[in-house]
């Protein structure tokens, strides 16, 4: 099943989406379409936020003394939950504004709406995909409107199984099949214990839908290998400096690495290719044998083991692959050493 997100697709046949996130780096409207531009550069196809309008904050949480740990270069720290959301609220019209923008650099525009009215609004501002986040998995209404839009869906599957398959059945009654699935690991950053690569394929076998990885380890490596398992399309966090101290820059990658990021991604592309390379040789005639006289090879001789030897190439007499056939011969006139054997020479 394929999933158009912009200008273009998510699916097994096409190479892997690349979608990069400045969600929680950004300290404003400038550095947010800075960071447009910087994917916009990369050659990735969507840059992907959650949409925070003023106030919104203050609507999801109620206890602001709730924390959140995470790593830096100087080691673990945690900072409040409410203070690192603060920081993404935006204004309506600036929020249009870079949608709007992000369309001018060819980007497809990815958003995580929080509230009901948002998803009215995101909509309206035409944006090309909406997330549903891992706090949300479970928000049957909100779920419900983001899916009558119409637009693609795509779900964060940290939660159980059986909330991902009340999403995609609420997906599904509004005759929404526009859906992808991204395995997230939890954690800022997250170890390499905890990335379960394998779910990406059993994510894919049980569901059929796109199936993407949403990064949330330190460095590349781990996207490289998702796209191996089976993701088609990567979500990566993205940051001006990853030394500052606060959630989600540690795990990101900086704006300098970015174009390398996304030309590792091609490459694989490239790389992965197709199993039908298995109908066809890849052995050239020069690195095969053919048969040749071990020794000299008297008239009416059992052709044997003993008397034969193989040597390149494999087109300038009898083919190894004869060998057992081989066997079942005698010379008909005397063959000397080291010569190519002929079916001509045997009876």
């Amino acid at each position: 099943m394929n999933v158009q997100i912009g200008k273009h697709v998510v699916g097994d046949e096409h190479g892997c989406f690349v979608s990069l996130e400045p969600s929680a780096t950004y300290r404003n409207f400038d550095e947010a379409k800075s960071m447009i531009d910087a994917v916009s550069n990369s050659g990735a196809h969507a840059i992907k936020f959650q949409t925070f309008l003023p106030g919104d904050v203050e609507r999801i949480i109620e206890d602001r003394g709730i924390k959140v740990k995470f790593g830096t270069t100087k080691g673990e720290k945690q900072e409040s939950v409410f203070d690192a959301l603060k920081r993404r609220e935006l204004e309506k019209k600036e929020w249009e504004d870079l949608v709007n923008y992000s369309k001018e650099k060819n980007l497809g525009f990815i958003t995580a709406p929080y509230f009901i009215e948002t998803v009215d609004f995101v909509s309206k501002i035409r944006v090309d995909a909406l997330k549903i986040s891992k706090g949300d998995i479970n928000n049957v209404l909100l779920i419900d409107e983001v899916a009558k839009t119409k637009l693609p869906v795509i779900l964060d599957a940290r939660e159980r199984l059986d909330e991902i398959d009340q999403a995609i059945k609420i997906c599904q009654k509004n005759n929404n099949n526009q859906i992808i699935i991204l395995h997230c690991p939890s954690g800022y950053p997250a170890k390499n214990s905890g990335i379960n690569l394998r779910a990406i394929e059993f994510i894919k076998n049980k569901y059929g839908f796109p199936v993407g990885f949403a990064d949330h380890s330190e460095g590349q490596l781990m996207n490289f290998a998702a796209i191996g398992f089976g993701a088609t399309m990567i979500e990566k966090t993205i940051t001006f400096d990853k030394h500052v101290e606060q959630v989600e820059h540690l795990m990101s990658l900086e704006i300098k690495e970015l174009n390398d990021f996304v030309n590792n991604v091609r490459k694989i592309d490239e790389a992965k290719g197709t199993p039908e390379i298995l109908q066809v040789s890849r052995v050239e005639e020069n690195a095969r044998r053919s048969f040749i006289a071990k020794k000299g090879i008297k008239k009416g001789e059992n052709i044997s083991l003993d008397c034969i030897d193989f040597k390149r190439p494999g087109n300038a007499g009898i083919s190894c692959a004869e060998g057992f056939k081989i066997l079942n011969y005698k010379a008909k006139n005397d063959i000397k050493k080291n010569t190519f054997i002929k079916w001509d020479m045997l009876e």
